[in-house]
This record gives structure tokens, C-alpha cells and sequence, in this order.
């Protein structure tokens, strides 16, 4: 597909690497979005076992070797990317997916180096974020999708996100992706 883009025109051609985390094991989006399989479900896995609706499994909460192998996932992911032949990449961390539950304290409640406080909380996000950076060539630009906020009470907010992007930018991040909401069904968001 990238050669035939790029042999085609000049357009450059992206790829988002996301994680369902505690939204995953769900139907297709015209068969039910978000709702849980009929049935063949499998294990899910998010920062805290809090489950995305009262109908949705509970995930497991994620231990040190699930992070590791999480991150080390998504960097196979960014290094195929790069062979092949995509121009960017953006890490979603937004909507919900597993990256954003680490990100807002309604969905992490962890009480160990990884939750507590926007810092502990945007820790394992910079961690995948800064190992994908370290394999993605530096001649192509990287982008984060973040929920810039949750629309809900005690969520992620305006003022976490521009820390969080702080610190993305002093990673290398080269372009924010904002949106907005969608951890939780019971959002609502400000139109």
C-alpha cells in the first residue's frame, strides 16, 4: 500500500499504533460499538480493573511484565511501520484505549509508580512513547492522538494534557493529535 501510494503522487502516507486496553474484546462498531462479544471473549488488560461499562468485563489490572511486554509490542509494531514504508506515526493515547486509562485518574487508581498523580499517571505512556521514538527514524515525524479531556468530574483535563504534551514535546514528540473524550459512556462532552 505505501508503494503504490508513493509511486502514485507525492501524498505521505501514516500509521496509528493503538491498544484497546479495557475497550477491547468488543463487537465490530456496526454490530454494537463498545459492547462485549456474544461470546468467545477474551482476557482484557488496562492500568486498573475498572470496566468500561457495567455490561464490559473487568479487566486485570496490568503488572510490571504486561507493561513490558505491551511496550515492546508497540515498538515490533513502530519498526514494521518504518520497513514497511510508512511516512508517520501516531501513538493513540485518546478515547479510552489503554494509554489514556493510564492517563486519567477515573480509570487508573493504582497507588505504585505508575498512578497516583499526572506525573506517576502519564509514566507508562512516555515509556512506550520514548521506546517507539528510539526506533523511529528521525527524519520522520511522530505524532500522539491524545482525549485532551475525559467531559467528566476528576478526569483528564485541559491543564494535564498541556503538561502531558510538555513532556511529549520534550521526548520528541513532533505533532499532538488532539481530540477529546470517550473514556467512559457516561461523558458528555461540551459541543
Amino acid at each position: 500500500i505505501t508503494d503504490f501510494v508513493h509511486t502514485q503522487s507525492q501524498a505521505k502516507i501514516g500509521i496509528q499504533l493503538g491498544h484497546a486496553g479495557r475497550k477491547g474484546s468488543t463487537r465490530l462498531m456496526w454490530d454494537g460499538i463498545d459492547r462485549p462479544l456474544p461470546s468467545d471473549n477474551w482476557p482484557i488488560i488496562a492500568p486498573s480493573p475498572i470496566p468500561y461499562s457495567e455490561e464490559n468485563q473487568v479487566p486485570r489490572e496490568m503488572d510490571r511484565s504486561d507493561m513490558d511486554r505491551v511496550r515492546d509490542a508497540f515498538v515490533r509494531a513502530a519498526e514494521m511501520a518504518d520497513a514497511a514504508g510508512f511516512d508517520l506515526l501516531e501513538l493513540h493515547c485518546a478515547h479510552g484505549y489503554l494509554l489514556h486509562t493510564f492517563l486519567s485518574p477515573l480509570t487508573n487508581t493504582r497507588t505504585d509508580a505508575y498512578g497516583g498523580d499526572p506525573e506517576k499517571n502519564m509514566r507508562f505512556p512516555l515509556e512506550v512513547f520514548r521506546a517507539i521514538r528510539a526506533v523511529w527514524p528521525e527524519s520522520k515525524p511522530i505524532s500522539v492522538r491524545i482525549s485532551a479531556t475525559d467531559w467528566m468530574d476528576g478526569g483528564f483535563d485541559v491543564d494535564q494534557a498541556v503538561h502531558f504534551c510538555k513532556a511529549l514535546a520534550a521526548s520528541g514528540c513532533d505533532i499532538v493529535d488532539v481530540s477529546s473524550g470517550q473514556l467512559a459512556p457516561e461523558s458528555i462532552p461540551a459541543y
